[in-house]
């Protein structure tokens, strides 16, 4: 459910809205189930010695995996305002994430595989903030806020320069 509309201030208006598309979303969260359940049978087939229980498992993780990503797709959605950028998701309650033209300072597209055979892209917003990746040899990289899958993302990334450009200028 779309509860964007609930935490806009006055006199802002949604320039853009929309949510990811469904089969490059369900795909993504399909192939890190997938790896995730292997992990799981794996470790716990050298637990138990017992491959039952390791593919049982594994397909259980697999399942919840497949319930979980459909429910956050149904709960994950996306604006853009005359203000700022925001992401709507959670999977039991609503988490929003609201980005002001002020603090951003580059935004941009990227398509991958997936958004090359769904015709998607991915809309990334840097803020300017970094994080440590990495255990053992851990390294500092940018941190994104981005819209996953989106149709259209290059009409989508121009909406969003548009807005900031607008705001720049006014500064």
């Amino acid at each position: 459910m779309n509860e964007i509309h609930r935490i806009l201030e006055l006199k802002e208006s949604i320039m853009w809205e929309g949510k990811p598309k469904y089969a490059p979303y369900i795909i993504s969260a399909i192939f890190l189930t997938i790896i995730i359940s292997i992990a799981v049978g794996g470790f716990l087939f050298s637990f138990f010695k017992s491959i039952v229980w390791a593919v049982i498992i594994g397909v259980l993780a697999l399942i919840l995996g497949i319930i979980i990503g459909n429910l956050s797709y149904k709960r994950t959605h996306y604006a853009i305002t005359s203000k700022r950028a925001i992401l709507q998701s959670g999977i039991i309650g609503r988490d929003f994430k609201s980005v002001d033209y002020d603090r951003m300072q580059n935004v941009s597209v990227e398509v991958g595989i997936l958004g090359v055979m769904f015709g998607v892209g991915t809309i990334k917003i840097f803020t300017g903030e970094m994080e440590t990746v990495g255990g053992k040899y851990p390294r500092v990289r940018a941190k994104y806020d981005k819209f996953l899958h989106i149709d259209s993302a290059y009409d989508v990334l121009k909406i969003l320069q548009t807005n900031l450009s607008r705001r720049k200028e006014r500064l």
